[in-house]
């Protein structure tokens, strides 16, 4: 009889201890998802720091494109904004009026070679 019971207290231990166990596996498993996700990755810390670069990109961009500026004061070279640039080059291009082309001579041909006369003067036996 006491082989009995004890196989019966023994199933019930391994039916706790696993029930534990698998409330612990469990509890650690919402652990670290928990964990992991308070946690930034990599990429998008990368990814942050790539549209903070390309913003201040184009904010330099947009000063550069609409602003005036020196460029090199020494020399007197200034920086006009785009829209200005355009203005102006439009203008010249209008001023400049198309003209015909002068006429177009084809290349003259390399005169021909003729072959040199023979030293002595005579044709070579067999002819007449």
């Amino acid at each position: 009889m006491s082989e009995h019971k004890i196989k019966e207290n023994g199933l019930g231990t391994m039916v706790i201890t696993g029930l534990v166990m698998v409330l612990l596996f469990a509890g650690f498993a919402f652990f670290l998802v928990a964990q992991g996700q308070s946690i930034p990755n990599v990429e998008e810390v990368h990814a942050q720091a790539r549209l903070k670069n390309l913003a201040d990109l184009n904010s330099d961009n947009q000063k550069v494109l609409t602003q005036y500026r020196w460029i090199d004061r020494s020399k007197g070279v200034v920086g006009i904004p785009i829209d200005r640039a355009m203005d102006l080059a439009l203008a010249q291009l209008q001023a400049n009026k198309p003209h015909p082309a002068g006429p177009v001579n084809p290349p003259v041909p390399p005169p021909q070679a003729t072959p040199a006369p023979s030293p002595y003067g005579q044709k070579p036996a067999g002819q007449k």
